[in-house]
């Protein structure tokens, strides 16, 4: 399991131990950046180390689910495969409700904007202060499940929802392709 951290957080993230415990049959690591990082380095080297990975469970959170998507899309163009989960996640700049949050001309470089999420669980508070999903729920998107909850951004509810992550998981490794 490879976990993408927020805006500001880091391997300490409540959400990646709960995740690490949860998937404590698997080897788990967090992806460390900052807004200063070489995002497409990370990504590479990311990458590069799963290579040898017929699956992996991707989970990001917030913008690290932005980051988490695009390691899923390269691994996805190299005919491997990974299961997506996405919480709370930043999927378009301008969709950032708290603009006074600003974000490095190399971070925004390195946002990539995701109109139709695909092959995902996204987990979406629904009094989420940060980002702006109001969009989302009339979008039609391609095997994604959105579970919106009642929660806010950071999710200060998340062990509640890791029965509904972990039953995504399992079904997407047991019986599809994805």
């Amino acid at each position: 399991m490879i976990y993408f951290h927020g805006y500001g957080s880091d391997k300490t993230s409540r959400k990646f131990l709960d995740c690490k415990e949860l998937f404590k049959n698997s080897s788990s690591f967090c992806v460390e950046w900052t807004p200063e990082s070489d995002i497409e380095g990370i990504l590479n080297v990311v990458e590069a180390g799963l290579a040898e990975q017929e699956q992996v469970i991707l989970i990001g959170d917030s913008t690290g689910a932005n980051l988490a998507y695009q390691l899923r899309d390269k691994r996805k163009e190299k005919g491997l495969k990974s299961v997506l989960v996405l919480l709370s996640p930043l999927l378009e700049l301008d969709a950032r409700l708290n603009t006074k949050l600003l974000f490095s001309d190399n971070l925004r470089e390195n946002i990539v904007k995701i109109t139709n999420p695909e092959d995902a669980f996204i987990l979406i508070g629904k009094q989420d202060e940060v980002l702006d999903y109001t969009g989302l729920q009339d979008k039609i998107t391609y095997n994604t499940e959105i579970l919106f909850v009642e929660d806010s951004h950071r999710l200060p509810k998340f062990r509640d929802y890791l029965g509904y992550i972990n039953y995504y998981v399992q079904r997407k490794l047991k019986f599809e392709y994805f």
